[in-house]
């Protein structure tokens, strides 16, 4: 029996990472493109907002619910979740070991962000259902009405 050399990198599913992960990423780009479209009248590039978006701050996976029993459960776990709280002088959250804000997961590289938005848009490409629902999402969060697909339609 021969065993097969261990590949680069690190091991498929080693990480845990939000089920949603992908769905935020895409919604919170196409939400950044259609605020500066909105702003400027110019759509930025994927790769432009994604940098944005990294400057201000990244993506952020929360976990909510009691803070104390999150303390004791983030107190229990292998990896603690981090803390946070916001920031007084903006809508920015500050790491803080007491804060009251606990997260799960965080991308801030602006190369990652891309990454995840791109397998994200294969998954939207690739099913129309997929897109229109995270496509409501967007003009839930704009404020604006959401669409019935076409066979619900009046």
């Amino acid at each position: 029996m021969e065993i097969a050399p261990r590949r680069r990198g690190r091991p498929q599913g080693s990480t845990v990472v939000p089920p949603d992960i992908r769905a935020e990423v895409w919604i919170a780009v196409r939400l950044h493109r259609i605020r500066a479209r909105i702003g400027t009248g110019k759509t930025p590039t994927v790769r432009q907002a994604c940098h944005e978006l990294a400057a201000q701050g990244g993506i952020i996976s929360a976990v909510g619910g009691n803070v104390e029993a999150l303390a004791r459960a983030s107190a229990q776990r292998k990896k603690r979740w981090q803390q946070f709280e916001i920031d007084s002088t903006g809508p920015t959250l500050t790491p803080n070991r007491t804060g009251t804000i606990f997260v799960s997961h965080r991308i801030t590289s602006p190369g990652t962000l891309q990454a995840r938005y791109s397998e994200a848009d294969k998954i939207a490409s690739a099913d129309h259902r997929v897109r229109f629902a995270w496509m409501n999402v967007c003009r839930q969060r704009l404020g604006r009405p959401t669409k019935k697909p076409a066979r619900l339609r009046s």
